[in-house]
């Protein structure tokens, strides 16, 4: 067949058609991969249901320091016996709740027996021998007021005698010798009178001291009796106040001796929050400071409290500080019930701060990841942080009021240059 010769404009327009194609090609291609870019995640992927998300605030910042604690009484009553004795039951455990008439063990103790049955033969051997006493001295008292009453009357019929005598001697009638016998025997029924009178009054001193001295005996026999029936009754050890057992250290068939230890025992009332601070905490806290104390870590349940004392040592790692709560507690509290103390240290009046980030600390610069595109992206910041509180740090730069962060742990996409927020 013939060779046809192509116009040199024809292969040059077929040429261009060509590229202008191509062109087309690259570029629908870049504005594909440009979509694709967008579209498709370009970082890893995390659900918002697994993220806790913050929002920075600006006002007043109270600088709290949280810590664990547990209440404490103010006030340990030791319970020990006021009598010797074997233990024979022991009627609480540790935990139970006492009042001040509840017996805490029961003592056996023969000898306080024994003792209680001769106290009790003597005192009623006293009060016996005290009537006998007190009967046989009005007896004689009585005898002697009879004698009194004779010799009043002997007195009073030798004085009649003596005047009527006086008269019939002036006139001769009787005989004046017998008439001084009659006014002699009258002056000695009167003396006889005034003697009596003295016996009547120095028996009766005499019957005041006899009875005296038996009730004295009598008293001494009771007291001794009173003693035997309170020891008798110390065999059933009671609380004395009301409260929790918090040990018991006596065991059946145990020997105690006078003030051996029986039980401790702990108020219900007058109780304290014991807080154990880190020592790098510690030096911010001290007395006067107002504390939150929660029962519970849902903090349902909140007493106000006063920080009263800061141990100067540390112990097991902590510095111990003492809260003192209110009198009235709400129910349910007890002694060593675990408990979460807020100590309010300071009052920034106005900065800016959020929730505290997992293993953000306190004046230092670390990495969080800043809500952005809506919340539809997240990527890092550099955060220099201030003071901590108990949920919450102050944010000093990196961050402004109303940016949104995570503050979860993001330690399975830490590092990279964005997240995806599903």
């Amino acid at each position: 067949m013939p060779d046809f010769q192509i116009p040199a404009d024809v292969r040059r327009r077929d040429k261009r058609k060509r590229l202008l194609v191509w062109v087309g090609i690259g570029a629908i291609g870049i504005i594909v991969v440009a979509a694709l870019v967008d579209i498709l995640p370009s970082g890893p992927s995390v659900a918002r249901d697994s993220l806790v998300i913050a929002t920075v605030h600006q006002g007043m910042f109270r600088v709290r320091v949280q810590v664990p604690g547990v209440l404490k009484p103010r006030g340990e009553r030791f319970v020990t016996a006021s009598v010797p004795g074997t233990v024979a039951r022991v009627k609480v455990q540790p935990g139970d709740a006492v009042t001040p008439g509840s017996v805490l063990v029961v003592l056996v103790n023969p000898h306080l027996q024994s003792a209680l049955i001769a106290s009790r033969s003597d005192l009623a051997d006293a009060k016996a021998t005290l009537a006998a006493t007190a009967a046989t001295l009005d007896n004689t008292r009585l005898s002697m007021e009879a004698d009194l009453a004779t010799s009043r009357a002997a007195a009073e019929a030798a004085s009649l005698r003596a005047q009527a005598e006086r008269g019939l001697a002036a006139e001769h009638v009787v005989a004046r010798l017998d008439y001084r016998k009659t006014v002699l025997d009258a002056a000695t029924a009167r003396e006889q009178v005034g003697l009596t009178e003295q016996r009547l009054a120095a028996f009766a001193r005499n019957q005041t001291a006899q009875l005296a001295a038996q009730q004295a005996r009598v008293a001494a026999f009771q007291a001794a009796f009173v003693e035997a029936q309170a020891n008798v009754a110390a065999l059933a050890v009671t609380a004395g106040e009301a409260g929790v057992v918090q040990s018991v250290a006596a065991h059946p068939g145990q020997t105690l001796a006078l003030g051996g230890a029986i039980a401790r025992i702990a108020s219900l009332t007058d109780l304290k929050a014991a807080l154990d601070v880190a020592p790098s905490e510690a030096g911010e806290v001290v007395a006067g400071q107002t504390a939150s104390i929660r029962l519970n870590d849902e903090g349902e349940s909140r007493i106000a409290g006063t920080v009263t004392r800061i141990s100067p040592s540390v112990e097991k790692g902590s510095v111990r500080v003492d809260v003192k709560l209110p009198t009235h507690l709400p129910h349910g509290t007890r002694p060593d019930l675990a408990v979460l103390g807020d100590i309010d240290v300071t009052t920034i009046a106005r900065t800016i701060f959020v929730a505290r980030p997992v293993d953000a600390r306190p004046d230092s610069t670390d990495t969080v990841y800043e809500l952005v595109d809506g919340g539809r992206k997240a990527i890092p910041v550099r955060v220099r942080f201030g003071a901590t509180s108990a949920n919450a740090i102050q944010v000093l730069a990196g961050l402004k009021a109303g940016d949104r962060i995570i503050v979860s742990d993001t330690g399975e996409f830490a590092g990279k240059a964005m997240v995806r927020i599903r």
